[in-house]
């Protein structure tokens, strides 16, 4: 199978499914309050059954289901909506890919607990998260623990 019809697979695998401990709420942020969507963690593709990187992470591919954003330029100078995979601790950050309103596999996060983020940003591939945040949510690994009061999340734009 090539890879673009098994991601087109695992797509439709995932969005035809019931909710379970591997999907996401993403919740709005007071910048785009009607926005809404979940993300699916689908096991990335691996030829030993289960996926993990080099130092033993699991590896998950991300399914969005998004709806409600409105055109980035709405925002200001966005021209973008980009998921972004981050640890609890917002050190870290890795660049998963563009979303737009519907059904998309965005990228493969490779943390055993982290948030997930969509910001807008000036284009579609920034090296760096620099706009605010959308919608957020965390992996079912760091559901006992709440980052909502971090600032962040608060439409702060801090860096």
């Amino acid at each position: 199978m090539t890879p673009s019809r098994l991601s087109a697979a695992l797509l439709v695998a995932a969005l035809t499914t019931a909710g379970g401990p591997y999907d996401i709420t993403l919740l709005p942020t007071p910048t785009v309050p009607a926005a809404q969507g979940t993300a699916r963690l689908v096991s990335a593709p691996s030829p030993f059954g289960i996926a993990v990187s080099p130092d033993g992470h699991a590896r998950y591919e991300i399914v969005l289901r998004v709806r409600g954003l409105p055109a980035p330029g709405s925002l200001g100078a966005y021209h973008a909506y980009v998921a972004w995979a981050a640890t609890p601790d917002l050190k870290e950050w890795t660049r998963l890919g563009v979303v737009t309103n519907g059904a998309s596999t965005v990228g493969v996060a490779e943390y055993n607990k982290f948030l997930f983020i969509i910001t807008a940003e000036a284009g579609p591939e920034p090296l760096t998260r620099s706009g605010p945040a959308v919608l957020h949510g965390t992996s079912p690994s760091g559901w006992l623990q709440s980052f909502l009061s971090h600032p962040f999340f608060r439409g702060a734009p801090g860096k």
